[in-house]
């Protein structure tokens, strides 16, 4: 059974694409991964992955339309095009070095370890470090 997440692609005159992702999944202001491929028949495909965001405005639950752009390709306008995609949301965080936990590592018999990288709040991350 086909799901409607996908309900529109567009051909433009140069040959990009663009595709239409709906979903509702997601909170606004989220930044989720939208991946997946297009293809038809065997010989036009194209697979992507764009980090995007659900826009803020966006009230909780409701469907928002994400277009993911895609480069040129020669799709026959008269034949059927499959896309599989997925959204999924992406966590990116930003970590720090910490020489105090290495030490700490280190100490507790962690062999062969050269850095540790925390999260700003991570558990064990001392002041100025």
């Amino acid at each position: 059974m086909a799901h409607r997440q996908v309900d529109r692609i567009d051909q433009r005159d140069d040959g990009t694409i663009v595709v239409y992702v709906q979903t509702d999944s997601f909170k606004p202001g989220r930044e989720v991964e939208v991946s997946g491929y297009l293809l038809q028949g065997y010989r036009a495909y194209a697979a992507f992955n764009r980090n995007m965001s659900i826009p803020f405005d966006a009230k909780p639950g409701e469907t928002v339309t994400l277009r993911v752009e895609l480069p040129a390709m020669g799709l026959k306008r008269r034949k059927d095009v499959t896309v599989v995609v997925r959204v999924a949301e992406a966590w990116p965080t930003v970590l720090e070095p910490n020489s105090r936990m290495a030490a700490q590592y280190k100490d507790e018999g962690v062999e062969g370890l050269k850095a540790v990288w925390t999260a700003e709040n991570s558990l064990g991350k001392g002041l100025g470090d």
